[in-house]
């Protein structure tokens, strides 16, 4: 138990985390990085990947932590013990989680001070609408207000007044807004039109024995009231021009989002954990939140047929996840090659700040992670 539709974090979250854009951008404190850590089966992996955690933020030297997590139940024991870890190393911690009523804490220890509720229902229990209760802006600035609240108290948060900073390292980001997506011979992006090759899925099937059947499809715009299997993923369509990770450029595609959808053959059985999403669209997604697409977005709807049996396996799940990246690929190598279409700038800085506190943030992703 622990993960349901209404607050996993998706792939689009992630690369749009209303907690990384919060905590970057306030002038009080250095975000030094983040720490991803996945949700372990067994007892002893969940306790030794709290460790690795409390002593990766130790070498970084931090004051303090944000701690999100999108799961509960078993969960929560990975949340517990990464929140306890990082004490036992003198570094403060706020924790955001779903809490409500269904997804209160199954243990709990003296670090355990402060945890930033991020339910968003009104009945107080996990729901089939994916990013109801998603982590949002608004949660993320209660948590930073919070912490920095602790560590003034713990004089810990000096030097609010001092405006030094130090660039040490800068992404660009190109941002073209489709205006259009359709079918065509091939994959290829004119002027603001995406254009996807028709049967793309055909020249993927055969990659994964798991997968009896690929559809994909369109959404336009606005017309959510069809029915969709239950949601898998949300995806950004992006890739790297040129550069490392985190510096160079960036290329992103707007106005369009990529859903992966899934259901067994045969049974009709909806891959899920806690309450698959299943239904009609525009009931079962809860739009324009960071790890969900715009109502106004193109949606690639990615959908996955599975044998029998293998809806409910993590290697067919993962297989349905690598098949998708395919498919994107396709578009993202059309993309990185975009040199003529109208686009936005965005600039982003890596910067250093001296005499700030210093943060670390902590995602805890559901999953079978071990290591951290």
């Amino acid at each position: 138990m622990g993960l349901g539709p209404s607050i996993k974090m998706t792939t689009l979250h992630h690369y749009r985390c209303p907690l990384v854009e919060v905590a970057t951008k306030d002038n009080d404190i250095e975000i030094v990085g983040i720490i991803v850590s996945g949700v372990s089966e067994s007892y002893d992996d969940k306790v030794y990947s709290a460790k690795r955690v409390g002593d990766i933020a130790k070498a970084l030297q931090v004051d303090g932590a944000l701690v999100a997590i999108d799961g509960w139940g078993n969960h929560h024991i990975d949340f517990v013990n990464i929140i306890e870890s990082l004490g036992k190393n003198d570094i403060s911690s706020i924790g955001l989680s779903f809490i409500g009523l269904q997804g209160r804490l199954v243990c709990t220890n003296q670090y355990i001070d402060c945890i930033i509720d991020i339910n968003k229902g009104t009945t107080g229990y996990e729901s089939c609408m994916v990013g109801e209760n998603n982590l949002t802006d608004y949660d993320a600035k209660k948590a930073v207000a919070i912490l920095k609240n602790k560590l003034s108290k713990q004089q810990r948060l000096n030097n609010i007044n001092s405006n030094k900073e130090l660039r040490v390292g800068k992404l660009t980001k190109k941002v073209f807004t489709i205006n259009e997506v359709t079918f065509g011979e091939k994959t290829e992006l004119i002027d603001n039109k995406l254009i996807i090759r028709k049967n793309i899925a055909r020249t993927f099937i055969s990659f994964d024995k798991r997968i009896k059947q690929i559809k994909v499809n369109i959404i336009k715009p606005h017309e959510h009231n069809i029915f969709v299997n239950s949601n898998l993923d949300c995806m950004p369509i992006a890739c790297k021009y040129s550069g490392e990770l985190g510096e160079g450029v960036t290329h992103e595609l707007a106005g369009v989002t990529v859903m992966v959808t899934g259901v067994k053959i045969g049974t009709g059985y909806q891959p899920a954990n806690i309450g698959s999403s299943e239904g009609v669209l525009k009931d079962r997604v809860y739009f324009d939140r960071a790890g969900t697409p715009g109502t106004s977005d193109y949606i690639i709807h990615i959908d996955f047929s599975f044998f029998d049996g293998e809806g409910r396996t993590a290697d067919g799940v993962i297989g349905a996840h690598r098949l998708a990246d395919l498919i994107v690929q396709e578009i993202r190598g059309v993309l990185v090659k975009v040199d003529n279409i109208p686009y936005k700038k965005y600039e982003y800085y890596d910067v250093r700040k001296p005499d700030k506190a210093k943060v670390v943030i902590v995602k805890i992703v559901s999953g079978l992670g071990k290591y951290v």
